[in-house]
Parts: C-alpha cells; structure tokens; sequence
C-alpha cells in the first residue's frame, strides 16, 4: 500500500507544465463557465468555506484532504503530512479539481484507505482523456477516448471513500454489494444543448455539462426520492425510496428529511416534528460520530458512530405513524436537504448560504 501511495504521488508531481482552469476558456467557453461555479472548481479550502472550517477545526496541523480537494497541488505528501501548509498563491491547490486534473487520469486504484488516481501527464503537450468518439488534435493538446470516463470509474478515485486515521469511514459514494455501476456522469453531468468548443465543432450539438450538479441543485433533490403515502386503519404509511445510484447520505454532515402534516379543514393538528427533524429520527437522514466518551465529534476525530440513518441504492423505507384521523383530513409529505446541519453551521460560523434549504418532491392524499 505504501508503494502505491508513493507511485501515486510521485505521479503527481510529474506536472512540468500545470494548465489552469482559466486557460481552457480559450476554446471551452461554456463549459469553463459552468465548471467556474461548481464545487470542483471551487473544491480547495481558499475557496470552500465550510471546507476550510472542517480543516481547521479537526485537523490544522496537517491537510489531509488535499489529495481531493486539491489534487493537482505539488508536493500532496507534504502538505498530508502537515510539513508545508496551503498556499493560497499556488495556483494549482486555489485551482481545485480543475480540468488538467480531471482529464489527466487514466486509470483509478481500488484502495482499503481511499482510492488512488494516476496519470499520464509526464511534460511537454499532454493528451487530454475523454469519452469522446472524435479525439481532436490541435495547437493545445491531443484528446483521446478512455473507457474510465464512459462507465464512471474516473469519478471513484475521490468519490469513492475515505477512512479517518481511526479506521472510522467518514464518506463513502461506493454502489452496494452486487449492485450494477452507477452512471456518475450521465446523472451529474447530463447532456446539455451546444458544442464543448468554440470553433471546429464538427456537428457537435450536445456536450456534458461541467456544473456537476449535486445537493446544491433544486433539480437534481427532486430527482432524489419517490414519496408514497397509504391509508392504514390506525393512521397512514409513508414510504421513501432512493432513486440515485448510490445511498442517501454520502457525506456524513448532510441533512436530509420528510417533513409530514396532517390538516383538517385548513388547520394543522399534527407533525411528525414542531423543532428539528431529529425529533423524528426515522424520516432523518443524517451521519454523526462520536468520540471515545461517547461525545459527538466531526468526522476526521470520530472514533465510533453516534447516529446513522440512510437509505441504500434502489432501497425504500417504511415508516407507521398512528395518527387519529377523519375523513377529509389532507396528509402533506415533502422532502428537504441541506447542505450541513443547521446547528453544526453555526458552530462553524458559516453563513446564511450554508443554511438554505432545498426542496425536493412532494405528495399529498386526502383521508
């Protein structure tokens, strides 16, 4: 394991020659645009402030998520290892997961801690990876087709998993046990109308958009879970099921929640929660840890889980309540997330944009 690490590393310093970001504007107008406000881009602790807020506070001394946060950094090792801090003057760790990154990786390395990317930069005009059926030579840089940006592969060598140095998982996007690969990019990065290029477009009028779309997106949270409710003699039924390609929770400080009213004749006389969504901890999805005293701690310090709940790939939930109900009682169920737990952003000292919430699908029966 040592080795790979030390291959992989070695690997990453071999850029002799970085290309920002910026500089693929030249030709990739639209899609610099979109990759410009997405979280790739905006991945690093100079730009993330709930990401700089976790560094800080559990680990300052060393910056162990550097190897995806700001993979194209030199000298990864030493910045793992807290020996050199982040340099917000070094463009390739304020750059984030920037294009040269993502489109120099050939091959991904199933590994127990987290997975491992390779590369295939090593100087002077490099070759650009792609799922590409027309590869383009140009004044640039070459293109070329690989089979890891057709099936995903390429997403799982920082969206795969990750391990505290206790040994506690702390993310995980890994598909279940038996289960198919998912299509990261054909749900992230779904096709939109346009060229990828500026000139020699060739008849191209689609490309795959780079705003990498997420928990950030109204579109993509109502895409996130099917609603159902059902009648019961004692109250009703509410199912939810998970229609992405991976759990619920893939990063443990996400909240995400049903909120259930009942209504007769335009009056509210139930809830499955008055406060916090906790109070209703099996409509709850969420990940917390704990520490060896049983306190809750962030994920780099956890030593155990304080509360898990999540719902797996394809998987439903089914949740009773016993409710008093007449007929013509109207039963409201609606799905929320947010990007960080309300109370954890404000021990952070996050602002108002970390505690928006965003809202996904609905459904509504009458008693």
């Amino acid at each position: 394991m040592k080795f790979y690490i030390f291959y992989f590393l070695v690997l990453t310093n071999l850029f002799s020659a970085y290309i920002e970001s910026k500089n693929c504007a030249e030709c990739h107008d639209n899609i610099y645009e979109e990759h410009k406000m997405s979280m790739h881009h905006n991945s690093s602790i100079h730009k993330d402030l709930f990401h700089e807020a976790i560094k800080y506070k559990t680990t300052p001394n060393k910056y162990d998520c550097a190897f995806c946060h700001s993979p194209a950094a030199p000298n990864l090792l030493d910045l793992k290892t807290g020996d050199i801090k982040p340099n917000n003057r070094i463009k390739e760790e304020i750059d984030g997961v920037s294009c040269f990154y993502c489109h120099q990786i050939t091959k991904v390395m199933e590994a127990k801690h987290q997975n491992i990317n390779f590369y295939n930069y090593t100087g002077g005009k490099p070759t650009f990876f792609a799922n590409i059926k027309d590869p383009d030579m140009n004044d640039k840089h070459a293109s070329n087709s690989n089979e890891i940006y057709k099936n995903s592969q390429v997403c799982m060598g920082c969206h795969s998993h990750k391990y505290n140095s206790f040994g506690i998982e702390i993310c995980n996007s890994k598909n279940e046990p038996k289960e198919p690969t998912s299509d990261c990019i054909g749900c992230h990065m779904p096709k939109t109308s346009g060229s990828p290029v500026k000139v020699d477009k060739k008849g191209r009028s689609n490309y795959a958009t780079h705003d990498f779309l997420g928990i950030r997106s109204n579109e993509m949270v109502q895409k996130a879970v099917d609603l159902q409710l059902i009648k019961t003699k004692k109250g009703f039924d509410l199912i939810i099921k998970n229609k992405m390609g991976h759990p619920l929770i893939l990063q443990p400080m996400r909240l995400k929640y049903v909120q259930t009213i009942v209504e007769r004749k335009g009056k509210i006389i139930w809830k499955n929660f008055k406060i916090s969504p906790l109070e209703d901890k099996v409509a709850t999805f969420t990940t917390t840890y704990k520490n060896d005293s049983g306190v809750e701690v962030l994920p780099p310090q956890a030593k155990g889980f304080l509360f898990q709940n999540n719902i797996g790939i394809g998987k439903s939930k089914i949740i009773n309540y016993e409710v008093v109900l007449k007929k013509g009682d109207v039963i409201t169920s609606k799905w929320y997330s947010l990007i960080v737990r309300p109370e954890l952003a404000k021990e952070l000292g996050l602002g108002d944009e970390f505690l928006k919430v965003y809202e996904g699908t609905k459904v509504q029966i009458t008693y």
